[in-house]
């Protein structure tokens, strides 16, 4: 417990209102996510022509930041973000601040199991997970409005 006090104390003010601007943007994912349709937020997704290599003027230590303090609004949330809510948090913050990031989807097979995981990249490198994480699972395509027609069929919207 002291310990997290001294590090709560070391934040700057500006540290305390990346904390809070995360801390409300996975609140906000959060509801989003869990009670408005797929097609309202499929956007925040990005899109297949996302590379994330046109990075904009965030230095590695402004990203670390804003990794650290997500995940720490994120431990400090009373519903647990999973890796797909704080990818979508880390994007969002990203891209306010004119970073360029993508949102990779992957997925892999644990003897009968399937696991899906979300993580975020800029330039190319992964931010807030470990490196080999991309090598680890098979990235799914994002989900274009092309491909959804194809697997639901037409939407009410285009009829």
């Amino acid at each position: 417990m002291k310990h997290k006090l001294q590090r709560a104390r070391s934040l700057s003010t500006g540290d305390w209102g990346i904390l809070a601007e995360a801390w409300l943007t996975l609140s906000w994912i959060d509801f989003v996510v869990s009670f408005l349709p797929y097609r309202w937020w499929k956007s925040w997704l990005g899109t297949p022509r996302d590379t994330g290599s046109d990075t904009a003027p965030g230095s590695s230590h402004d990203i670390n930041r804003l990794v650290r303090l997500l995940d720490a609004a994120a431990n400090h949330h009373p519903r647990k973000p999973t890796c797909l809510r704080r990818s979508l948090g880390l994007k969002r913050l990203l891209g306010r601040r004119g970073i360029a990031s993508v949102l990779r989807i992957g997925v892999n097979k644990d003897n009968t199991k399937i696991n899906a995981h979300a993580w975020v990249e800029c330039g190319g490198i992964v931010i807030n997970d470990a490196p080999a994480v991309a090598s680890q699972y098979a990235l799914l395509p994002v989900l274009t409005e092309e491909l959804l027609q194809r697997i639901e069929g037409p939407s009410v919207e285009s009829v």
